[in-house]
């Protein structure tokens, strides 16, 4: 494995880019992690270390072909999903908490006909699996269909242990976060959370507590030894737990309700994330276009020069600011975020307020 480092050219912070053992070309800026469509992730940097030198492309990654190139892709390929798996239901996702409930209303909120999982930091997937054939698949975007992605080939080894079936879960980093599941795959492990399939019953009907103990009873079919593939814990929800999670750095909670059933693609009021939230104050320095028009979005920047941008929420404020733009240059404006990622970029800021007096 070698490793390049580049200087940032919106701020301070870098760049890492790496050529994995088996080609694949790897980094953590923006213009990697985000993918766009089906292309395959190549930015600037991974380009210039690729420079005049031969790629292969195998699903969403770009591998180096040449003699600097390693000879040992074998493992991804036995992974690589080739071909697409029909009728895959896209994830059920989980609604944000509404208002907030803490302490002991919470915990009669949700004491009864509720389960609490810990929400994990990783990528949403869908795994098919049928004997020795296992597919995987990427969260939809919206309009578009299920697409597929790379499995390391020691969860694919785990994961054909498995009775056939659909099963749902998140590829994840062990104590990592999302932005490293695509750079150590060697490392990563599939998280089962639901099962939506098994030999060719659809249980997508069925309560979310029938269908969680039909995942144990699949998971019980694992060798002993295997670490690849593991599922969350399902627990009596209590506000002492959420707070444990947050104190061990964990992102945070999702609460389910028991008697639901499955609705692909559906952002489900049933399905409640529970997050930790930070606060920073930014100054407005433009804006960003979208889909409702030229100032959709803030662009802003922090004391150190982080820049980043958020939605304008509200139509009340999208008109105000549409009407006079110039006047909102230099204004301090309070976001909540998740975290801060490696680079200093505030990760899923949202606007809040305009920042009073000594904020």
């Amino acid at each position: 494995m070698r490793r390049w480092t580049f200087a940032s050219s919106s701020g301070p912070g870098s760049y890492t880019t790496t050529l994995a053992d088996d080609g694949k070309l790897l980094c953590n800026c923006k213009g990697w992690t985000m993918r766009r469509g089906a292309a395959p992730r190549h930015c600037k940097h991974t380009k210039q270390i690729a420079k005049d030198q031969a790629v292969d492309v195998r699903g969403e990654f770009v591998y180096l072909r040449g003699p600097d190139a390693p000879t040992t892709a074998g493992a991804w390929r036995e992974a690589s999903v080739s071909a697409p798996a029909p009728d895959v239901p896209a994830p059920m996702l989980a609604s944000a908490m509404d208002e907030a409930v803490t302490g002991a209303a919470f915990d009669r909120r949700f004491g009864i006909g509720w389960l609490l999982e810990e929400k994990l930091d990783g990528h949403r997937c869908t795994v098919v699996v049928n004997g020795q054939d296992v597919r995987a698949f990427s969260r939809p975007r919206a309009g578009s269909a299920a697409k597929s992605r790379d499995v390391p080939a020691h969860v694919v080894t785990s994961l054909r242990h498995l009775p056939a079936g659909i099963y749902d879960g998140e590829l994840v980093a062990p104590s990592g976060k999302a932005w490293d599941v695509v750079t150590i795959g060697a490392a990563l492990v599939f998280v089962a959370f639901d099962v939506l399939q098994i030999g060719g019953v659809d249980l997508l009907g069925q309560r979310y507590d029938f269908r969680r103990a039909r995942l144990l009873e699949c998971l019980r079919e694992l060798p002993s030894t295997q670490r690849a593939v593991s599922t969350v814990e399902s627990l009596a929800p209590t506000w002492a737990q959420v707070r444990a999670i947050w104190k061990r750095g964990g992102e945070g909670a999702i609460l389910k309700r028991v008697d639901i059933t499955y609705r692909p693609g559906y952002r489900s009021p049933d399905w409640i994330k529970v997050k930790a939230s930070r606060s920073a104050t930014l100054t407005i320095t433009g804006f960003a276009a979208g889909k409702s028009g030229p100032y959709s979005a803030l662009r802003l920047r922090d004391r150190a020069g982080v820049e980043t941008t958020v939605k304008t929420l509200g139509n009340a404020l999208l008109r105000e600011i549409s009407a006079t733009p110039d006047r909102y240059i230099g204004r301090r404006v309070v976001i909540t975020y998740q975290e801060k990622t490696p680079t200093g970029t505030y990760r899923h800021g949202i606007f809040d307020h305009f920042a009073g007096d000594g904020e």
